[in-house]
């Protein structure tokens, strides 16, 4: 695996979900794609889209960073991808800022995204 941008979920707290944590409760599977990776953004920020209203924070080539707001009390989450051109494979990370439990908003979203992203 090259070098995923983004750390693993804190160990502590039951707020986040991860392809590189190997905890049973963060750990997540990465989503492998097809096609070339420039192609593929416009794909993510299609799914992205379904997950609900988000902002971009960081974009770069192999790399999304996006907020997503909660509804009622405007929690944020941050939502990270990471394309690994090399492995054919899109690594991601959903995790809430506050709180110690999340109720598994973060791996819902990140399995709406990924049903998004396959259709």
């Amino acid at each position: 695996m090259d070098k995923v941008p983004f750390g693993h979920c804190p160990t502590n707290k039951k707020n986040c979900v991860s392809t590189i944590d190997l905890t049973s409760y963060h750990k997540i599977s990465p989503l492998p794609f097809n096609g070339n990776p420039q192609s593929i953004k416009g794909t993510i920020l299609d799914a992205l889209g379904k997950c609900g209203q988000y902002e971009i924070q960081e974009e770069k080539p192999e790399y999304i960073h996006a907020v997503f707001k909660s509804k009622w009390f405007k929690f944020k989450d941050d939502f990270e991808l990471y394309i690994d051109e090399n492995n054919r494979l899109i690594h991601i990370k959903s995790a809430s800022r506050l709180g110690y439990y999340d109720f598994k908003v973060n791996r819902q979203r990140v399995e709406r995204f990924k049903h998004s992203f396959m259709q």
